[in-house]
């Protein structure tokens, strides 16, 4: 079950992931170009890619948990996509912010015992 529950995990952070790749592939559309250019993007190929493994994994992991458990854990989207902000994109994070994200994790963490 741990497995599983690991999983849901990495699955809300590959989800996170794959948003914030998005978002730099899609500063480096070129909307003057043929669309087969656009498609080098490795950035856009990284996040399709990510965007087809989650529910691959999403199916593989609801068959053993419950989907309102799994569901709780979308919540944690919130988490990464304040980190990767943080790291990826460097935008700032307020003290609220930090906040509201671990009133989410707690509520996670309290929803899942």
């Amino acid at each position: 079950m741990l497995l599983y529950i690991s999983l849901a995990i990495l699955i809300q952070f590959l989800v996170a992931l794959a948003q914030v790749v998005l978002k730099i592939g899609a500063k480096k559309v070129n909307f003057k170009e043929p669309l087969i250019h656009n498609i080098k993007n490795k950035h856009l190929l990284t996040s399709i890619f990510l965007f087809l493994l989650v529910p691959v994994l999403s199916v593989i992991t609801m068959r053993v948990i419950d989907f309102s458990d799994f569901y709780s854990f979308t919540a944690l989207g919130y988490f990464f996509i304040m980190l990767f902000s943080w790291k990826i994109l460097k935008e700032d994070i307020d003290r609220l912010k930090i906040i509201g994200n671990l009133l989410v994790i707690a509520g996670v963490v309290i929803f899942n015992l």
